[in-house]
């Protein structure tokens, strides 16, 4: 649990991967509007969500930074991951922030500048 959230607030720099939060924001409840939420989604699922990215079956809009970071992740790291998330409880706004508000840590097709 410790390394999925160490992964999802903080990002491992030295391996290129963004912390979730960035992109997702701190209460990981998504960017409007092409950014989702990822609270109160079920383990398995966000697990085969990063396995999609991670081998192509799943894509964005180019740049498809979501390829990137998956890419860049251990099969250890997508259980973490999910894990992690997936024992967040849904904030009581879970409204995704404003588009803006956030400063995307890599070039995002799905969040055009």
């Amino acid at each position: 649990m410790a390394r999925g959230r160490a992964l999802v607030t903080e990002g491992d720099q030295a391996r290129g991967v963004s912390a979730c939060s960035g992109c997702h924001g701190s209460k990981l409840t998504g960017m409007e509007p092409g950014i989702p939420g990822l609270v109160g989604l079920h383990k398995s699922y966000i697990s085969a969500q990063l396995g999609a990215f991670r081998y192509g079956t799943r894509t964005a809009a180019e740049p498809d930074c979501m390829q990137l970071v998956a890419a860049s992740l251990t099969e250890s790291d997508v259980t973490a991951v999910a894990a992690w998330l997936a024992s967040l409880a849904i904030p009581a706004d879970p409204s995704p922030v404003t588009k803006g508000t956030l400063q995307m840590p890599l070039g995002c097709g799905s969040e055009p500048n």
